[in-house]
């Protein structure tokens, strides 16, 4: 059985959270504060025993000029001892589900290891997002300079918001970033490697044909994985044509997730 969570089942999703990621419970104070909400959160059940859970977190992604919500799935986890029991792939589904049903066009997740990216394009989902080999700016370096917070936030949001495909925050991501930072001792931070998966293809396109004046020649393509390759851009000049010439290649940027 699949359901939300509540007020009595999210201290089990906590608690799966930090048996699966082994993650402090300094960590899960802040993604809690900041991030967690029973309504965005599933939870699988084997009789009355929680044994699965996944959360769908807001963001936003400036998408060829406009800005759009995406469900940004974290926390997929089952416990150890009813892996591989297909729990997990039901959650995935009903999530698609909810996504769809509040009208988000997007969903976008981290594989926390390499070969979760084979499972996770079973879904639908497309590597889109590539790692970093170059530092972030250093969010000490904001804040020393501007002891306000409200300040420390327009200067760092200035480094991204006019960066297409591009993953934004919020001023609450921001307070949390900030909190996670100050708890690690401000480690260097890079762009993080992903995966996309489109949930309305028609409202996409479109978007991308706003921008692009040669929108009236693309072809018609029906693999959901390649064409979210296509739209992001990511790596088409290796592809052939048309697509090469039809789908520029554009650098996604995603970082800072609470990783």
């Amino acid at each position: 059985m699949i359901q939300f969570a509540n007020e009595y089942t999210m201290p089990l999703v906590r608690q799966m959270w930090k048996v699966c990621f082994g993650d402090t419970d300094e960590f899960l104070d802040i993604l809690f504060k900041y991030k967690y909400k029973n309504e965005n959160t599933l939870i699988c059940f084997e009789g009355d025993k929680a044994v699965a859970s996944l959360q769908m977190l807001p963001y936003v992604i400036t998408f060829y000029g406009e800005e759009i919500p995406f469900a940004y799935l974290a926390g997929l986890c089952t416990l150890p001892e009813y892996r591989k029991r297909g729990y997990m792939g039901r959650l995935i589904h009903k999530a698609h589900e909810v996504i769809e049903e509040r009208g988000i066009p997007l969903s976008i997740l981290v594989p926390a290891e390499r070969r979760l990216y084979g499972f996770y394009e079973k879904y639908g989902y497309e590597k889109v997002f590539e790692k970093g080999d170059m530092p972030l700016y250093p969010l000490k370096k904001i804040l020393d300079a501007h002891p306000d917070i409200g300040d420390a936030y327009r200067t760092y949001d200035g480094l991204f918001r006019n960066k297409d495909l591009c993953v934004q925050k919020t001023f609450t991501d921001f307070k949390a970033i900030v909190e996670e930072q100050i708890m690690d001792g401000f480690p260097e931070k890079y762009d993080i490697a992903g995966m996309a998966r489109i949930m309305n293809a028609e409202f996409l396109v479109g978007l991308y044909a706003k921008r692009n004046p040669r929108a009236g020649a693309n072809p018609e393509v029906k693999d959901i994985r390649f064409l979210c390759r296509l739209l992001f851009g990511y790596r088409t000049n290796e592809l052939d044509e048309p697509y090469r010439s039809l789908f520029p290649p554009h650098q996604p940027v995603m970082n800072r997730m609470l990783e």
